[in-house]
């Protein structure tokens, strides 16, 4: 069984899904593979409350499963890039958890959750490139750049790093535009849609275990952030910046 905790995208939420996984060369992967059983799903809206309400979450969606922490064998969670404290509390207690029962870990980009669940919702087809962007606050956007290919969305490496910061009123050239920063960029393709998801821990399931069967997991203390902005934990002042 895999559990996904998801906590960057200012909520607090948890699923469990059932798995035969084991890791396997990309070339035997079938994308066409039907989405993977979710079992249990609990989701709370709102980044308050999160590291109080995390494991009781957990203890409900494993009840719900009819099944002991025992039966986990792979732990995953949103890695960033996002807000610093939504971030850290994901990470922290997915690392506890895979130390307590000994299993891997699976650390999923935000990017492509978001780029992932547009993918699902809506169907995209083959080619469509997809543009992630979340708001980094201080005048900067988080950008994750992918297009699908064969029923799966891999990075867009079109001379850019997948995942980069980019200033405000920047320039992103996609097929679609999916997250909270789309309206503080600038498309390149004036026919450009911006779709609007909301991906939760059931979502983030699906692509946890793609990322699995490709790539493996991690150990606790390999199941590291990812912040994109060095100095994220420092204050506006700290860091120069206007609020």
């Amino acid at each position: 069984m895999l559990v996904a905790i998801e906590t960057v995208f200012e909520q607090c939420s948890v699923a469990a899904c059932q798995t035969e996984l084991k890791p396997t060369p990309a070339n035997q992967i079938n994308p066409a593979n039907p989405a993977p059983q979710v079992l249990a799903v609990a989701t709370k809206a709102g980044k308050r409350g999160q590291t109080e309400d995390v494991l009781p979450m957990l203890d409900g969606v494993l009840a719900q499963a009819n099944a002991p922490i025992s039966d986990v064998s792979i732990w995953a969670f949103t890695r960033g890039p996002g807000a610093f404290s939504g971030i850290r509390i994901g990470t922290a207690v997915v690392q506890a958890l895979s130390v307590a029962n000994g299993v891997p870990c699976v650390g999923v980009s935000s990017l492509a959750l978001l780029a992932d669940t547009a993918r699902v919702l809506h169907d995209l087809a083959d080619g469509t490139r997809i543009a992630a962007v979340m708001d980094a606050r201080q005048e900067q956007v988080y950008l994750g750049e992918f297009v699908i290919k064969d029923g799966q969305i891999t990075a867009n490496a079109d001379g850019e790093a997948c995942e980069r910061l980019l200033d405000y009123q920047g320039v992103v050239n996609a097929d679609v535009v999916v997250g909270d920063g789309a309206n503080l960029v600038k498309f390149a393709n004036e026919n450009a849609q911006v779709l609007d998801v909301h991906p939760d821990a059931a979502d983030l399931t699906r692509l946890a275990l793609y990322q699995f069967a490709r790539e493996g997991g991690v150990s606790a203390e390999n199941a590291l952030p990812v912040y994109l902005r060095n100095n994220a934990w420092k204050t506006l002042a700290e860091q120069g910046k206007k609020s």
